[in-house]
């Protein structure tokens, strides 16, 4: 799988999960969700926006080294 499909499906999840939890959110009150949010939510959250940028990153990186090799005499090993 290429980098950016990688993070175009990682992307779409998380809005799906993100308009999923809009949803919720207003309708699930007790102390679970509280907990659910704190250990659960945020740290998916943060985890995924870092994924998304490494993939990012890393997009940039192998397209910077396909451009290197398709220059004058390929790559070298």
């Amino acid at each position: 799988m290429r980098v950016d499909a990688a993070r175009g499906r990682l992307y779409d999840a998380m809005q799906q999960l993100r308009r999923h939890w809009q949803e919720v959110d207003p309708l699930w009150t007790d102390q679970v969700r509280g907990e659910f949010e704190d250990k659960i939510g945020e740290p998916l959250n943060q985890l995924a926006d870092e994924a998304l940028r490494a993939l990012e990153r890393l997009g940039q990186i192998f397209a910077q080294a396909r451009r290197e090799c398709e220059g004058e005499g390929g790559c070298s090993a």
